[in-house]
């Protein structure tokens, strides 16, 4: 077969070792491929090269099975070498101020800690945006990812984020696993779990889609869509949270049992409208549970919604919670939910005392043959889920592909096949060359990782890699009259709406003011739309097409 495609222009390619220093991956331009050796780094990272949709930066290990380890816990981040020497240079292990269409793939990032227990993973910030990032560990880090000022964009996927969070942070400006400040997120395929201190997610993006991912046993409560950091009350403000085809499980480590996903203007900001939409997500509570899959915490009189359709909510008898309901609306159809919980707004409920997991002990939430939420979701909403999270907490990062949502909940009972992600693949047959070649890429246009390995089979298995950097010091303002914690981050202490008194400023690294953490614990205790199957068709051909893949525009 031949196969004849456009080449996109070429640049460098740059490959790196642990005895290279930052400077050969920062002096990477549009089109250069920046391949990493196994091994462990230890220096700090600051890009900011503007690369182009057609000729992207793309940095990838050399062999993702054996992935190259930043690691900077010998000492403070601040500390390891760099080329970044501003106040805030320990907000990050890799730093991204102003870059765009950087693409970063198959690296572990662990040991980010710094001065003031709240540097990350990756940092990304100054309106930075195309940055994508594929199959990246963020572990034990002050904040997994962090980052968003500016109307910055970026793209996460088939990540994992595992045990971010310093219990020295202030509880008043929590760390989490992901801390994102504004702009546009879009988070998909990826595994967050088991937080140190704060949230698996903490969102305060104009706009977020957060799809077919797996969350568990957060230490506050699962997540939260609060007041945007440029957020400054001049105008009027829209944020959006989209949360679609997730399983989330509450587990037993939450210190607030009374909600899930909080809704809250943390800010007071006026004019703003906060919107949350749960479209067939899968949420495993506790036995006797009460905790509100999501609180519309708009005491202050906050516009919000909440749209709740096709999820099943299991284990808690109060899937929402509405405090102002002449400025809120709950609505939806269509939910499973516990007898006897509180259906307020919502309609076509299925009601049941269990429904009916495959094997709930061991993590598995598909359907069983009798279950009621089988056949009984309405699949004429907008924004049906095309994909389902594979498999649980053992096998992870991956994805299927969802050809029906005739059923509630994140799982089809009708899905088949092997998962696609960095650990799969999903076999295009073929018979082709010697050697072979496995194909890394997005379902939706990202990086190709890897070459190499024998056999005929190409896995289209998770591409499109980001990156991200962040906003300097944080901002805190103290606890709320109503129980919970309140904090803001700007650039001076605030006073919550709810009555708190005025917190304090954290100073450490702040050259650019931004990036406190608001995280009331109210109430008590972009992405591309197309992808490409590569077949095997032999070494040479399959070459070409990994370097193809390499420079393919999102």
């Amino acid at each position: 077969m031949l196969v004849s495609l456009a080449s996109p222009a070429r640049g460098a390619t740059i490959e790196v070792t642990p005895a290279d220093s930052f400077a050969k991956i920062e002096a990477a331009k549009p089109g250069d491929e920046v391949i990493i050796d196994p091994g462990t780094y230890k220096f700090r990272v600051y890009l900011q090269a503007k690369a182009t949709a057609t000729q992207p930066i793309v940095i990838h290990a050399k062999d993702p099975a054996n992935p190259p380890v930043w690691d900077l816990s010998a000492s403070n981040v601040e500390a390891a070498p760099g080329s970044y020497t501003a106040g805030d240079r320990g907000r990050g292990c890799w730093q991204f101020s102003g870059a765009e269409n950087i693409q970063i793939a198959d690296i572990v990032i662990t040991g980010c800690h710094n001065a003031g227990f709240n540097s990350a993973g990756v940092r990304y910030y100054e309106a930075s945006k195309g940055i994508k990032l594929s199959n990246v560990v963020f572990r034990d880090n002050d904040n997994g990812l962090t980052g968003g000022s500016q109307d910055s964009e970026i793209t996460v996927e088939f990540c994992e984020f595992d045990g971010n969070g310093n219990l020295n942070a202030s509880t008043s400006s929590p760390s989490h696993n992901i801390y994102i400040y504004g702009g546009t997120f879009t988070l998909r395929y990826s595994y967050a779990h088991d937080p140190i201190q704060g949230q698996n997610f903490h969102i305060r993006a104009h706009d977020a889609v957060i799809e077919y991912n797996w969350f568990s046993r957060a230490k506050s409560y699962a997540g939260d869509l609060m007041t945007d950091d440029d957020n400054d009350g001049s105008t009027a403000e829209t944020q959006n949270l989209t949360l679609r085809g997730n399983v989330i499980v509450q587990g037993n480590t939450q210190s607030n049992t009374s909600q899930i996903v909080a809704v809250y203007n943390d800010a007071g900001a006026a004019n703003l409208t906060l919107n949350v939409k749960l479209l067939y997500n899968t949420f495993v509570g506790t036995t006797g549970g009460r905790a509100a899959l999501v609180h519309l915490s708009n005491a202050d009189a906050t516009t919000m919604s909440a749209e709740l359709d096709d999820n099943i909510i299991f284990g808690t008898s109060r899937p929402t919670l509405l405090e102002d309901t002449a400025h809120g609306k709950v609505a939806g159809q269509n939910n499973w939910i516990m007898t006897g919980a509180d259906a307020t707004g919502l309609s076509g409920s299925v009601a049941g005392t269990d429904p009916k997991f495959s094997n709930a002990a061991q993590s598995d939430f598909t359907l069983a043959p009798g279950s009621t939420a089988i056949g009984a979701a309405l699949d004429s909403i907008a924004g049906l889920p095309d994909h389902e999270y594979y498999k649980d907490e053992t096998v992870t990062r991956e994805y299927r592909t969802r050809t029906t949502a005739k059923d509630i909940g994140a799982f089809e009972s009708t899905t088949q096949g092997s998962g696609v992600g960095p650990g799969g693949g999903s076999a295009a047959g073929g018979t082709g060359g010697a050697g072979g070649t496995r194909v890394t890429s997005a379902p939706t246009g990202g990086v190709t990782t890897t070459g190499g390995g024998g056999g005929s089979v190409a896995a289209t298995t998770g591409g499109g890699a980001t990156s991200a950097g962040g906003a300097g010091g944080i901002v805190t303002s103290a606890t709320s009259a109503s129980g919970g914690l309140a904090t803001r981050g700007g650039s001076s202490a605030e006073t919550t709406a709810a009555g708190g008194s005025t917190g304090t400023t954290d100073t450490t690294g702040a050259a650019d003011g931004k990036s406190g953490c608001g995280c009331r614990l109210a109430g008590g205790n972009r992405s591309p739309t197309s992808w490409v199957e590569m077949l095997a068709l032999g070494a040479a051909v399959a070459a070409i097409f990994r370097r193809l893949e390499l420079r393919r525009p999102s």
